[in-house]
């Protein structure tokens, strides 16, 4: 996915959000946001929203002397949804088919992303997310791919947000149950609220999956920015699954089947994914959820 001329005032907003978590006075945020304005001009309008953002958080960075504004927030994050998650846990004992229901939970997980708002409701989220008719319903192919792997075989999935993760491992234990070997993908250093390999450990994720990193600093996967040997497991995976939006911008033009986890929270995603998915209309971004199977096995 392109960066659109949308995404221009997005990266304006971030920026003085970013500035004010990072304890900037008004001086400064004001230089943080005239700074990135004079950025968006050298921008590459043929690279996706993730990798230019890259810029946009390194001069922040640079202007404020912070290199992890979000770290206090990603740590509540966390502690918020290991409380919340108990009480999830047994509504999949509840129900005849728990993958189904651990997807959606995944996906609910999602609403939490600073990068796309400063506020959200986790807990209506959660609610409405086990009736909510998904806007693109690939859901029955994921499942029968996750019912059909073997031992031998190996699942990347690649998280998103710290907090969201923390749901993210209600389905890493579903999917465990089939005895094939995951991988847990985490950013290779801190931008907005992205998970670290830290946050996965503190999620728990390393008793169903290897926790690694992608080599890259940024809020998506790059794969040309990404580590090699990230790039060759990548490759051979016999199934990737892929959380967020960011995620979906730097990968929904690859080469290779991935399935695709999300909340929808911008005009800009809702209409890529439309197109893609040859939907009637553009989805408006206002909190859609979505399993989308892009390429072919």
């Amino acid at each position: 996915m392109k960066t659109d001329a949308d995404c221009l005032p997005c990266y304006l907003r971030q920026a003085l959000q970013t500035a004010r978590l990072a304890g900037a006075d008004e001086k400064t945020a004001r230089g943080v946001v005239l700074a990135v304005a004079a950025l968006l001009p050298t921008l590459t309008e043929g690279r996706t929203p993730p990798e230019n953002s890259m810029a946009v958080y390194a001069k922040i960075t640079e202007l404020t002397g912070v290199a992890d504004p979000y770290q206090a927030i990603k740590a509540a994050s966390n502690r918020e949804a290991l409380t919340a998650v108990a009480a999830l846990r047994p509504l999949l004992d509840q129900v005849e088919n728990p993958l189904f229901l651990a997807i959606r939970f995944a996906i609910a997980g999602n609403i939490i992303d600073y990068g796309a708002a400063a506020r959200f409701d986790v807990e209506a989220a959660f609610r409405r997310c086990r009736e909510l008719p998904l806007a693109v319903d690939d859901g029955g192919p994921l499942m029968a791919r996750i019912q059909a792997l073997r031992d031998d075989e190996e699942v990347l999935y690649l998280c998103d947000n710290a907090g969201e993760i923390v749901y993210d491992r209600l389905l890493l234990e579903q999917i465990a149950k089939t005895k094939c070997r995951m991988a847990a993908v985490v950013k290779a250093g801190p931008i907005i609220n992205d998970a670290l390999v830290a946050d996965a450990h503190v999620a728990g994720l390393g008793q169903y999956a290897e926790i690694i990193d992608n080599g890259a600093v940024c809020p998506g996967t790059p794969l040309a920015l990404c580590s090699p040997d990230f790039r060759r497991r990548f490759a051979r995976a016999a199934l990737v699954i892929a959380k967020g939006q960011g995620n979906f911008e730097s990968l929904s033009e690859g080469e290779r089947e991935i399935f695709f986890l999300l909340t929808i929270k911008c005009s800009v995603v809702g209409t890529h994914l439309a197109e893609l998915a040859g939907l009637p209309e553009a989805l408006p971004g206002q909190g859609e959820m979505a399993v989308f199977r892009y390429g072919t096995s």
